[in-house]
């Protein structure tokens, strides 16, 4: 078999001097190297050949004369130049080394395209997770102190991907990296991790300004989106996390920024938490308290009571409370949303409806038409067995469902809109009458107040509050308070007042149509006897 001259079998052949000087190059590797050189004469210097940076390699791998060595470098002058893989021998009668260089562009440019794969998004192009981790580990080892993580989680992204499907979903997710690289600074870095999550780096910013940053991001998000249909509307809820005050390493920072990220969720969405140590902690221990809580029976009910505008007692809201034995009293607004969290709260629910109807029952003895309204939680209803559990308490206790109403937020009317509906409709059905709590903070449609079954909204104490006794002209608020019962009253709903205080908000409210308020005014949070203490009172001045 005849075999291949070596200058067939490469792309060229040289052979160079100890200090670099050409003694040869075959023809092939003249015709192959002429191009990458501006004249048509060939440097006589084999460093004359490469790169400028990559001369150093070269003289570095020749030190000491060895008798062979290898390299990759680049050769050709600026603007037309080629990465090889020389291999070289040495002569040892003559001192010369030959040299067999082989074209590797195609390998480096294919190596590239693979690394590029490999260390980034493959839908939106950003950095990947691998790449925000060297990343993060880079500004550690540079001991850049005060630089900040930011992990974003889009609201309301999972109902747009299921309702239009992955493609929209997709496209949602390119237009927003669209929109967030452009709040960037030139030094800050954009990652997605998967999902709708994101991650910002800001390798020269602290919390400050990392959040003069986020404020930009809040509302770019928060434009519509017309790659989806309807103009989709989104949030993102952000956490934060500093080096080196919320950790030392990548992973504990991205921990942290993600703990804080649902707290930007549980507590509205929407908006920049900041990591806290101590409230971390504080979820575990109040998570530990709240189980032994439940079993020590350190949960209990309070009512708010609901008037009419003649001023009679007519139903209540009920409250749950807990009392811990260490702490004394623990807020709601600490407890619910760490019990959503831990999984708890499918369990308080239940127990304060059933709680709450079974003292209904009684409250049926003094004043039959009497309405007891209960809280349902976004995680109850979205069970899928929330209808039945609620009609078997109903069997259970005995009232009749249509003194029960049940208070549900705009935002759960929002999820999962199909099976909402079917739940809704099916306890209607029953008796059971709906109402819309905090009406008016939410950013949904008002479409579903004429679909769905709703018999009530409740008008949100920020609102009433706005009603000051030195404000005697129509204010603005007064003007939306007006729009809600006119809203309200324009498709049969009754329309009840939080945060009634004084008597010039009563007054208003009353002129204005409303049907029924609740607040400190006319009382406070009770106990279930003191609700019946004054419905025997009410009773007695009937008579």
């Amino acid at each position: 078999m005849t075999s291949l001259p070596l200058d067939r079998a490469v792309d060229a052949v040289l052979r160079i001097a100890a200090d670099f000087d050409i003694q040869f190059v075959s023809e092939t590797g003249k015709r192959w190297l002429t191009p990458f050189f501006k004249s048509t004469q060939l440097p006589t210097s084999f460093l004359d050949f490469l790169h400028t940076e990559d001369k150093a390699t070269v003289q570095k791998a020749m030190e000491g004369l060895p008798e062979s060595f290898s390299c990759d470098v680049r050769v050709g002058a600026a603007g037309s130049q080629c990465w090889v893989n020389f291999r070289s021998h040495r002569l040892s009668a003559a001192g010369d080394y030959v040299l067999s260089i082989v074209d590797i562009s195609s390998w480096k440019t294919e190596a590239s395209s693979l690394r590029h794969a490999a260390d980034h998004d493959e839908l939106t192009g950003l950095p990947n997770r691998a790449t925000l981790k060297r990343a993060v580990a880079q500004c550690i080892q540079n001991n850049k102190s005060g630089f900040t993580v930011a992990l974003l989680g889009l609201d309301g992204f999972k109902r747009v991907n299921d309702t239009f499907g992955h493609h929209t979903g997709d496209a949602v997710l390119v237009e927003t990296t669209r929109r967030l690289l452009k709040v960037l600074g030139p030094t800050d870095m954009l990652a997605r991790l998967g999902g709708d999550e994101f991650v910002m780096l800001f390798p020269n910013k602290n919390v400050l300004a990392a959040k003069q940053v986020l404020k930009n991001v809040l509302l770019a998000v928060a434009r519509p989106y017309e790659t989806a249909p309807y103009n989709a509307y989104l949030g993102v809820s952000v956490g934060l996390a500093e080096y080196p005050a919320h950790g030392e390493d990548y992973s504990v920072m991205l921990k942290n920024a993600d703990t804080a990220m649902y707290k930007s969720k549980n507590a509205g969405k929407n908006r920049v938490t900041v990591f806290s140590a101590s409230e971390a902690s504080l979820d575990f221990s109040i998570t530990s308290a709240m189980h032994k809580g439940i079993q020590a029976g350190e949960f209990f009910l309070e009512y708010q009571p609901q008037f009419d505008m003649g001023r009679n007692l007519v139903g209540a809201e009920a409250l749950m409370r807990w009392t811990n034995r260490k702490w004394g009293p623990v807020g709601p607004e600490v407890f619910i949303p760490i019990a959503e969290t831990a999984g708890l709260m499918p369990f308080l629910g239940n127990w304060a409806l059933r709680s709450a109807c079974h003292q209904l029952k009684l409250f049926h003895t003094l004043a039959p038409d009497f309405v007891m309204s209960v809280n349902v939680s976004p995680i109850q209803f979205d069970s899928d067995h929330f209808d039945k559990q609620v009609l078997d308490v109903i069997e259970e206790t005995g009232i009749d469902p249509c003194r029960l109403v049940l208070e549900i937020t705009e935002s759960t009317l929002m999820h999962s809109q199909e099976k909402t509906e079917r739940a809704l409709a099916h306890l209607r059905e029953k008796g059971i009458r709906f109402s819309i709590d905090d009406f008016g903070t939410g950013f949904s449609s008002l479409s579903y107040l004429t679909r769905l079954p709703v018999s009530s909204i409740k008008i949100d104490k920020a609102f009433v509050w706005a009603i000051a006794p030195e404000h005697t002209e129509a204010t603005s608020d007064k003007r939306l308070i007006s729009a809600m019962i006119h809203l309200g009253q324009s498709i049969d709903l009754h329309v009840v007042a939080e945060g009634v205080e004084n008597e010039t908000q009563f007054e208003f409210l009353k002129a204005a149509g409303c049907n029924l308020i609740q607040g400190y005014l006319l009382g406070k949070p009770m106990s279930a006897q003191a609700i019946r203490q004054q419905l025997v009172r009410q009773m007695s001045m009937v008579a």
